[in-house]
């Protein structure tokens, strides 16, 4: 990487609820002549920082994103930012706990007992828990909904999509081929 630290996040409006449809000649050809900068501040506009951790910098509550084009296509890593609960790895689910009196919990299970679960809803929110006493669950699976929030970049246009997916193969560096002229 030949930077030390992300731009501040830039406030955007909604642009389209974007779909893979929309993509698809785009998927078909190289990444060319996008834009390092507008790539980087995408990344940081669609809040991935806040869970992914990308070379030094980032959260770890979700994959670290920095080599993930060495491990999944271009089409797979957009599916999985426009689509992501299509395909969710059990490393990263969350647990829905129902309980007898009909309420309901998600969140990733952090502690569990002979007496009781704990469930975190929100890992942005560590401190803030849940208690299930296995008394009272009726059932427990884990979740099919991503614990990442759907529409994270239906703020950006296309251009900066397709910049942030040439800033995420490239690995953060501003020599990539993806960034060329």
């Amino acid at each position: 990487m030949l930077f030390r630290s992300f731009p501040k996040p830039q406030t955007r409006s909604f642009v389209k609820a974007w779909a893979m449809a929309d993509f698809d000649k785009d998927l078909e050809k190289p990444l060319r002549g996008r834009n390092f900068e507008k790539g980087r501040q995408a990344f940081v506009d669609a809040q991935c920082l806040a869970c992914h951790r990308f070379g030094v910098e980032g959260g770890g509550v979700g994959p670290d994103l920095t080599a993930v084009s060495a491990r999944f296509s271009r089409r797979d890593v957009l599916e999985s930012i426009l689509e992501p609960s299509k395909v969710v790895s059990e490393q990263y689910q969350n647990t829905t706990v129902v309980l007898k009196n009909g309420d309901d919990h998600t969140g990733r299970l952090v502690d569990e007992t002979a007496d009781q679960l704990v469930l975190v809803p929100n890992q942005l929110q560590p401190d803030t828990k849940i208690i299930v006493k296995k008394a009272d669950v009726k059932t427990r699976a884990f979740s099919k909904i991503s614990p990442m929030p759907q529409g994270l970049a239906d703020a950006l246009s296309k251009e900066d999509i397709l910049d942030l997916l040439a800033f995420i193969e490239s690995a953060g560096r501003k020599n990539s081929a993806a960034f060329a002229k």
